[in-house]
């Protein structure tokens, strides 16, 4: 097998596409809003909760400072993506929507999670357990876009 054929523009069955979703969600399994997962399970918490402050916050401050522009662009692409993958039916873009939706869906929620940690004033396990949720949600949301990539996947591939 060449690059050329993991390169090729059949998204769903080419190696490219399988590889970037596997790394994107074992990278979204060991840290949660910036935080890696084993550190909320262990025991010495001594620098934890200005950790989780501190990342919260970094979330809401980089949300809130987004330019207008940025926003539109990104809402932009990611209309035309799903328009050109799912209407017009070209799998690069279907691919490509599958892999960004995802991310901005976690971005949202990672955003809802921090501001409830940060206008709270909450202890730490509290935060821990918002934190072990938001996980959960990021786990639900990466099983959703798999198994719409395999069925997406299996209808290209019926179409051709």
């Amino acid at each position: 097998m060449s690059l050329f054929d993991l390169l090729s523009w059949d998204a769903f069955g080419s190696g490219w596409f399988w590889s970037l979703i596997v790394v994107q969600w074992v990278w979204h399994g060991v840290q949660v809003l910036g935080v890696p997962v084993d550190c909320l399970q262990s025991k010495d918490r001594g620098q934890l909760s200005k950790i989780v402050k501190w990342r919260a916050q970094r979330r809401l401050l980089a949300a809130r400072q987004a330019p207008l522009a940025i926003v539109a662009a990104i809402s932009f692409l990611v209309s035309v993506l799903f328009i050109l993958g799912f209407v017009y039916h070209i799998e690069l873009c279907a691919a490509a929507s599958l892999l960004i939706v995802p991310e901005l869906v976690i971005f949202r929620l990672g955003y809802r999670t921090a501001e409830t940690i940060s206008a709270k004033r909450q202890g730490l396990e509290t935060s821990i357990k918002d934190l072990k949720n938001l996980h959960l949600k990021i786990y639900a949301t990466g099983a959703t876009a798999i198994f719409f990539a395999g069925i997406f996947g299996y209808g290209f591939e019926a179409l051709t």
